[in-house]
């Protein structure tokens, strides 16, 4: 357990010791109490909240080994290590890779947790909701590099709101840009000393648990093209709003990089990291590559890389 982790990440990995997770050592766990609204509720309704976001985690590949960790029903019983060899038995997989797979769960729990994207989640007046009000449920993109200079990009979101009536959504860049075929919002742009801010007002107010899609075409001002192409570039998003799925696909046109690889949850200043540190991928003969990455957040960075 690393010192960096949050305190709700920690108490979601101490449920799982000993007995699991009972009403009685859930309700000592604050962070995660807190995470579900449950301050001045029964115990039985934060539990309950609790519970239907664990149980939603059957659509991840991980979900059903923290179910086993937790023993929500108390029918397994036990230790966690007994729990955790028993579902490895199950599955015919070792604890230590079982353990992994709790671990991995832990991390989209504590996503769902905050970002209320779970059936009964606590309304938005229980607690602050993430910056912008709104989930990102899906988010495509696509970047056009040629000659070794970027050209544009294309991006598609479908945002889930977690307010009564979301508005807007903003989109900024560290460096001058322009967008157009905007569809599904309305973009007006700002300069700012820090870069460009986008605001892409939706056509309608979105309410509380709906979906919204829109999508625009990026593209740098012939006055604030570089002369010269970075040694290292790359394609990728910080993230500010939780983020179910991130899908990034760059083509090279012309020259074709050294070196490509995908970086994921690395700090602004980390990113993008080193080829051997991330994962490396390979151009298919059409100059495309891609890479999808899943539960985004906490203003830390994903996307592909490359170096000339």
């Amino acid at each position: 357990m690393g010192d960096d982790e949050s305190d709700l990440v920690k108490d979601l990995r101490y449920l799982r010791k000993g007995a699991g997770c009972t009403p009685k050592r859930f309700a000592g766990a604050g962070a995660v109490v807190d995470a579900v609204g449950g301050r001045g509720l029964p115990v039985e309704t934060s539990f309950e909240r609790f519970r239907s976001a664990v149980m939603s985690l059957g659509d991840i590949p991980q979900g059903p080994a923290l179910w086993a960790a937790y023993d929500l029903t108390g029918e397994a019983g036990g230790s966690l290590e007994g729990r955790r060899a028993a579902y490895g038995r199950s599955v015919g997989r070792k604890p230590d890779a079982v353990r992994m797979w709790e671990d991995e769960a832990v991390d989209v729990l504590a996503l769902r947790l905050v970002s209320r994207f779970y059936a009964g989640a606590p309304t938005p007046g229980d607690f602050p909701v993430p910056h912008g009000g709104l989930l990102i449920r899906d988010l495509d993109v696509v970047c056009l590099i040629e000659d070794r200079r970027f050209v544009e990009s294309r991006q598609r979101r479908v945002v889930i709101s977690l307010v009564d009536a979301a508005e807007t959504f903003q989109y900024g860049t560290y460096s001058p840009t322009e967008l157009s075929d905007v569809s599904g919002a309305e973009a007006t742009t700002r300069q700012l000393p820090g870069g460009t801010l986008h605001d892409l007002r939706f056509p309608r107010p979105v309410g509380v648990g709906a979906a919204h899609e829109f999508s625009f075409r990026e593209r740098v001002p012939a006055a604030h093209r570089s002369a010269e192409a970075p040694a290292v570039d790359l394609s990728g998003q910080t993230f500010e709003a939780p983020t179910l799925t991130y899908r990034v696909g760059v083509r090279f046109v012309g020259d074709r990089p050294d070196a490509v690889w995908g970086y994921d949850k690395l700090s602004r200043i980390a990113r993008p990291g080193e080829p051997d540190e991330g994962v490396r991928i390979v151009p298919n003969d059409a100059g495309l590559v891609s890479m999808t990455f899943h539960h985004c957040y906490g203003g830390l960075a994903s996307g592909i890389a490359w170096r000339w």
